[in-house]
């Protein structure tokens, strides 16, 4: 059976600000504390859970969205974590994490509120291993890449960001390791003021694109990176990611090899009130040309730059935190293989009420090649 979004929506929201005013929201909440005693091994475990419910609408200026799934309201990144610390001996502990995204629209069939054929859930991340603040933390999963860490997590701070940067812009985060990388044994060890990453790629199953025509198969790869800590508020982070892949095209069976790497580095800075970041890529056999042909399904080289300037104001008072206006932006630009670019740059406030509720509003005016449409986005959040 199918449902229209609207009476559902208006009582999902109604019960989520009811039963959010009986508590205070927390970023994770505990469900068993750690507390090691002897002979009484739960008590070595520290389990938590958390997440973030996010609906979203986006309205492309002029009404070239009217009608479209997004422009009704739809699923902004839904998602639940899943934290579980076991004490081992010393400093040592094995720690396992699992992040489930949920497309709440689609697993309720809310008709003309989501995308027809998407899955209902995905596994976001899920990985284990060892942590030590002696010898560093060792783990292997599906996790967030080196890059993401000390690259892209800093300006992945707006709403409808990640548009000029490598995670999310290559032929699938997940496979081609430089967003929530599968098949994934990172190491982080920590020496001074300075994080350490080394991460090995491991060969992972084909992915098919362009209706099941083409095969994306990753042979295997490696990543490094650093992000120096300059000052309690001050962060630069440099990352290197090269995977090989190979390219097959089912119908002919033409097949090539690529040698993809991404270079990236970014900063940023938050003092005081202030926000600041900016960071830039150089993608090498990493975008798609958007042709079909296995010979030339990558374009040689890109690159990519994007920035945010912002200021909280704290509020305190009338269920409000704080609000924060800022302004962001972007650039992406093919330099070989495809003629194409986009910029983005707008304007945007963030505004925190309590218990967990946030609403985020931002106006994207966009120059490209296909001419994409400026843009307004809201987006609601529920984070626990």
């Amino acid at each position: 059976m199918k449902f229209k979004m609207n009476r559902v929506s208006q009582i999902v929201a109604a019960g989520l600000l009811l039963g959010g005013a009986s508590f205070a929201a927390q970023a994770e909440i505990t469900l068993i504390k750690q507390d090691p005693q002897p002979y009484d091994l739960l008590s070595r475990l520290d389990f938590k859970v958390g997440g973030s419910i996010r609906p979203q609408f986006q309205n492309s200026m002029g009404n070239s969205d009217k009608g479209s799934f997004k422009n009704n309201g739809y699923d902004g990144g839904t998602r639940f974590r899943f934290t579980a610390d076991y004490f081992l001996f010393d400093d040592v502990h094995w720690i396992s994490y699992y992040e489930l995204g949920v497309n709440i629209p689609a697993v309720f069939s809310w008709d003309q509120h989501y995308q027809k054929g998407v899955h209902d859930t995905t596994r976001r991340q899920l990985y284990t291993g060892f942590k030590s603040n002696t010898y560093g933390t060792l783990t292997f999963g599906q996790q967030n890449s080196i890059y993401y860490d000390v690259v892209g997590a800093k300006t992945d701070v707006w709403d409808d960001d990640m548009l000029a940067q490598a995670p999310g812009n290559g032929i699938n985060g997940d496979y081609d390791g430089s967003y929530r990388s599968r098949k994934m044994l990172k190491y982080k060890y920590a020496a001074g003021p300075v994080d350490l990453y080394a991460a090995y790629l491991f060969a992972d199953d084909d992915l098919l694109v362009n209706g099941n025509n083409i095969a994306y198969r990753r042979n295997g790869g490696g990543s490094v990176g650093a992000n120096w800590h300059i000052t309690k508020d001050l962060a630069w982070g440099t990352a290197y990611n090269f995977t090989n892949a190979d390219v097959k095209n089912r119908t002919t069976e033409g097949s090539k090899d690529y040698d993809q790497s991404i270079l990236g580095t970014a900063l940023a800075w938050t003092p005081g009130n202030w926000s600041f970041s900016a960071g830039g890529g150089w993608y090498h056999d990493f975008l798609m040309t958007k042709l079909t042909n296995e010979q030339k399904y990558f374009a040689g080289n890109a690159y990519g730059v994007e920035y945010l300037a912002g200021y909280t104001f704290p509020i305190n008072s009338y269920a409000v935190q704080s609000i924060k206006p800022y302004v962001m932006g972007d650039h992406l630009e093919y330099v070989s293989g495809r003629n194409y670019q986009r910029t983005d740059n707008g304007v945007g406030v963030s505004v925190k009420l309590n218990y967990g509720f946030q609403v985020d509003f931002e106006h994207v005016i966009t120059n490209s090649t296909d001419d994409i449409s400026d843009l307004n986005l809201v987006r609601l959040y529920y984070n626990f």
